[in-house]
Order: C-alpha cells, then structure tokens, then sequence
C-alpha cells in the first residue's frame, strides 16, 4: 500500500534541500491537490498545476525555499481538546508551522478546526 501524502512530503523535502526551483510529484490524487492548495495558501509553495500523463497525472510545483520540514502522519483521530498537544508535540514553536487535517467538514488547517470546535484525523504538518 502506497501512501502518496508521505511520498510527495518527502519530495517537496528533498527538492528543497537539493535547492531546486520546481519538482514533480506523482501520482496525483484529490487529497493531495488540496493539501498543496493549503500549502499555497499559507505560502509554502508557489503555483502548481496538474497535468495528465495518460496513467494517474502528475503535479508541477514551483518551490519557494520556505521548508524545513514535511513530515506525513499516520491518521490517527484527535479529538478538539487534544489538539494543542499534537501541536505542541510536532511544531517547533508555537504559530510556526501548520498541522493539516481531515475533519468531517473536509480538509483543512488545524486551527481551523480549533476555532469550528471539531477534531479530526491528522494528515500531515509544514514549517
């Protein structure tokens, strides 16, 4: 079993310690499209888009040299009040960094879901 969160993590990891200006990450997939979007947002990476290769698609994306480290977790489900521990436990210090994850309302950052009073399962984390 393959789990392609971890694999892009690690590429977009190591393309930005080897410096490189953009990388390619297969196979595409939905989660990954709107975790790179989060990453985006939060201005982590630059653009990116996806493009078809004829078997699963690939992702095209612009690296900014802003990470330090792009770990995928094993999705394990944290209700709201253990989320300060989670991130206390992964982010260097507080406000550096985001915890993605999945909730019942979709894909988003952990304070997000702190401030909508829900828990979830953790995807991945950036700083």
């Amino acid at each position: 079993m393959v789990n392609t969160l971890a694999d892009a993590c690690n590429v977009l990891k190591n393309a930005e310690f080897a410096r490189k200006k953009q990388v390619i990450v297969s196979p595409a997939s939905k989660l990954l499209q709107r975790v790179l979007r989060i990453f985006q947002q939060h201005a982590y990476i630059g653009e990116f888009e996806r493009y078809d290769d004829g078997r699963q698609g690939k992702f095209k994306i612009a690296l900014l040299g802003k990470i330090n480290e792009c770990k995928a977790l094993m999705r394990l489900n944290y209700k709201f009040h253990d989320l300060e521990k989670l991130e206390r436990r992964l982010l260097p210090a507080p406000g550096l960094g985001i915890v993605i994850m999945t909730t019942n309302e979709g894909i988003m950052t952990m304070k997000e879901a702190e401030e909508k009073g829900i828990g979830g399962m953790a995807l991945c984390y950036i700083y």
